[in-house]
Formats: C-alpha cells, structure tokens, sequence
C-alpha cells in the first residue's frame, strides 16, 4: 500500500489511465464523496464508486480526446493532497480544444479516498484544501 496520499493519488490516476477498475473500486471509499463544481460538464455530487464511474462517465463522452498532465502536488494538512492538472481536450460534438488547468482535491482516511473534488480553477479547489484541513 502507498505510504503516503500523494502516492495514493497516483495509485488512483494510474489505476483511471490504465483502467485498473479493482484498484479503484480498493481504494474509493463506499461514502467517498465526488464533486463536480458549478461550471465543470459534470458538476454534481456523487457517492462511491459507482458514482465516481457516473461521474468520470460525463467527463469522458464530452470529449472525442483528452489529456492530462499532473503538475506539483501539494499535501495539505493530514488528509488532503491539492492537484493543479493542465488537461487539453477536443470536444466529441464540437470538436471545440480546450486547454486549461483544473483544481483537485483528494482526501484520505486510512489509505481510502473519501473525498474528491473537481474545481473549474486550481485556486478553488486550494481554498477549498485549506478549509478542509483547518476543520481536521
């Protein structure tokens, strides 16, 4: 197992791009909570595994290709690991690029992800680290 939460979420972005659904299904909490914010093609709150699938679901059939590139991670507090990813995408319908830099958020309890949260700017999704570590 990772030994620490920026291992975990490497763990769980590899597993997502190599299509490992049991190391995903292993490591997202049945209660993890998946959160798309306001603005994002699949804003809204799911539960667990399966909604992580409904979620990355929308993501992928808005996109005929897309890819992704992780830049510096950022523990914050005990639980929280803030991911700033530079994705570069073509639309399916549209064929309209897009070429921005998302904010993550991911938050472990005992090696399990129980929170993940998509944010339309990197620094929505720190703020929203931040809060979170100072509720720990």
């Amino acid at each position: 197992m990772p030994s620490s939460n920026v291992e975990l979420v490497q763990l769980m972005l590899g597993a997502y791009l190599g299509g490992d659904q049991d190391t995903l299904r292993e490591v997202i909490d049945p209660a993890c909570e998946i959160y798309g914010a306001p603005g994002l093609i699949n804003s809204g709150t799911y539960i667990g595994y399966d909604g992580f699938q409904q979620w990355i679901g929308q993501w992928e059939e808005a996109w005929e290709e897309v890819s992704y590139d992780v830049q510096e991670m950022i523990e914050i507090g005990e639980s929280i690991v803030y991911v700033p990813a530079h994705i570069v995408a073509r639309g399916a319908g549209s064929g309209l690029e897009t070429d921005t830099v998302f904010g993550w958020l991911w938050q472990f309890r005992d090696g399990r992800a129980i929170k993940f949260h998509a944010y339309v700017t990197p620094d929505e999704a720190l703020e929203r680290a931040r809060a979170l570590a100072e509720a720990e």
